[in-house]
């Protein structure tokens, strides 16, 4: 079930990013071409995805960071905890 959900959440996460990425650069067909390609690329679909909230959206900036930047925190927070995993 947990698998579903966040499954779920990943695929809406992505076309929220691809909707965002397509206005930054003004909407239409070459625009979604160029969201198509950017949008699964990590780092830069979160920062095109950014900037076309923030932008296009007039989102404030946090709002855009906490959607598209959510990894970077969890997986700091999920390295801390492996340094002090005991092995065994």
């Amino acid at each position: 079930m947990m698998k579903l959900l966040l499954s779920g959440a990943y695929v809406l996460l992505g076309f929220v990013q691809l909707f965002a990425i397509a206005d930054y650069f003004g909407g239409g067909f070459f625009s979604m071409m160029w969201a198509f390609f950017l949008t699964y690329i990590p780092l830069v679909g979160s920062v095109f995805g950014v900037l076309g909230a923030h932008q296009e959206w007039g989102w404030e900036l946090w709002q855009a960071l906490m959607l598209f930047f959510w990894y970077i925190p969890v997986m700091g927070v999920v390295f801390l905890v492996g340094l002090f995993e005991e092995d065994g």
